[in-house]
């Protein structure tokens, strides 16, 4: 009776198998038709928006001078944030030094 449940056993988990491989396929099959549409459609828009004059960047279809001014403001905004950044590790580093100079002043060494 043991041989016969484990037959069945390996009988059914086969048949699973083979409805999973079938359905897996179905699957893939859809995924790649999918996939396909999707690129072809990409495509498509970018062959018409470059015909436009515009091109992708950050995500929007942009012209070319308003790509410019874009990256313009913003090599000014990360000059600002470089310039930032540098007056804090100054302050924190002032704030360090004047603790330092109250430390050996009321702590004795």
């Amino acid at each position: 009776m043991c041989i016969l449940g484990s037959l069945s056993y390996t009988t059914l988990t086969m048949a699973k198998t083979k409805k999973d491989d079938a359905l897996t396929l179905k699957i893939r099959e859809l995924k790649e038709k999918t996939r396909e549409k999707v690129k072809e459609r990409l495509l498509k828009e970018f062959e018409e928006q470059k015909r436009q004059g515009l091109y992708p960047w950050e995500g929007i279809w942009l012209s070319p001078q308003d790509i410019r001014k874009v990256q313009e403001k913003m090599k000014r905004r990360d000059k600002i944030v470089f310039i930032e950044v540098i007056l804090l590790f100054s302050i924190f580093g002032f704030f360090s030094y004047v603790l330092y100079r109250l430390m050996k002043i009321f702590l004795p060494t």
